[in-house]
């Protein structure tokens, strides 16, 4: 008998576990302010590899770099040399060697790999929260402590038009570039 309702109850706990637990998960995937691009990636995708991508609405950063790999492939098979060159921020510029079709395959290239995996990626390790970007990039240039306390976005978005070449810090210092590059890196 004690069995029988040890049983009953581990039986009652594990289903409460299993319970809570797909009830924070749907929460999560609700909670993500990139909810409605993947869906919408995840809709538009025509690769088998995009397809797996989006499967469960998250990109991680080893597929995030097979989409540049198989980007890069793509092009380098079709004559085409493309560099994909790391940038401090966490994703990718591409060095694209021109030649006579070079721009078409590149752009035939992106898609079935970064056209749709890439600005979701980049944009959600930029801004995860999906803040106000201006005012996340005046925020990281306060916190490097190169842009006064109270610094805007207002204030960023006038600066940056002039290049910052009317500020305190002007565009040279490393803290500009390093924020332009991602304004979440914790400087």
């Amino acid at each position: 008998m004690k069995k029988a309702r040890r049983r009953s109850a581990i039986s009652l706990i594990t289903s409460m576990v299993i319970l809570i637990g797909s009830a924070c998960s749907a929460s999560n995937s609700s909670d993500d302010p990139y909810a409605p691009e993947l869906k919408s990636a995840q809709k538009q995708a025509t690769s088998a590899f995009e397809k797996d991508v989006f499967a469960d609405l998250v990109i991680t950063k080893s597929e995030f770099d097979e989409a540049v790999e198989r980007y890069v492939a793509c092009a380098q098979d079709r004559g085409t040399k493309i560099k994909a060159v790391p940038v401090a921020g966490g994703y990718y510029n591409y060095d694209l060697v021109k030649s006579g079709e070079a721009e078409t395959v590149a752009e035939e290239c992106r898609k079935g790999t970064i056209a749709l995996v890439e600005p979701i990626y980049v944009d959600r390790l930029m801004n995860p929260e999906k803040k106000n970007i201006d005012q996340l990039l005046a925020d990281c240039l306060v916190r490097s402590g190169v842009a006064p306390e109270g610094y805007s976005a207002e204030q960023f978005v006038i600066d940056r038009a002039k290049n910052f070449a009317e500020t305190s810090f002007g565009p040279d210092n490393p803290a500009v570039p390093a924020c332009l590059s991602n304004p979440s890196n914790g400087l």
